[in-house]
């Protein structure tokens, strides 16, 4: 048994059209991310702020802390520049600059931030500063001696 199928230009079919439209600008708004995720973890002692930095060189890696705010900046070259290399199928890799900038509570002890990576996880510490951290206080039970 043969089956029919009948093929409609595009043009002729408004919902493959609009269709055919959504899928190429899709496809064309995954623009470079100005950013990178990141998370941020408060403690007692300090503000933890972990980044996901694959692909920067550590020594390429520019933190500044100004203002109360925390700012990352760092750029990932494009290794495939050469036309020699082929013709791409799949290119997600995303290579440029990125800058990611947090405003922090005016808490941060900034003379003591410290930065390090690992595996490609960008790590900063941000103690806070000795006066804004809690403190334990004790309770002293006081015996009252009654006297006859």
């Amino acid at each position: 048994m043969a089956y029919m199928i009948r093929r409609s230009p595009y043009w002729r079919n408004q919902y493959n059209l609009e269709r055919a439209m959504n899928r190429f600008f899709d496809m064309d708004s995954e623009q470079l991310p100005s950013g990178f995720p990141l998370d941020v973890v408060e403690t007692d002692k300090e503000y933890t702020v972990k980044a996901d930095v694959a692909g920067f060189e550590p020594d390429k890696i520019e933190i500044t802390y100004d203002d109360n705010t925390l700012s990352i900046k760092g750029e990932v070259k494009d290794d495939n520049e050469n036309a020699e290399e082929g013709k791409y199928h799949i290119r997600e890799r995303s290579y440029g600059s990125f800058y990611r900038s947090i405003t922090m509570p005016g808490v941060i002890d900034s003379d003591n931030i410290t930065a390090d990576t690992e595996n490609g996880i960008l790590v900063v510490h941000l103690p806070k500063k000795p006066e804004t951290q809690p403190k334990k206080i004790n309770v002293a039970s006081k015996k009252v001696i009654e006297s006859k």
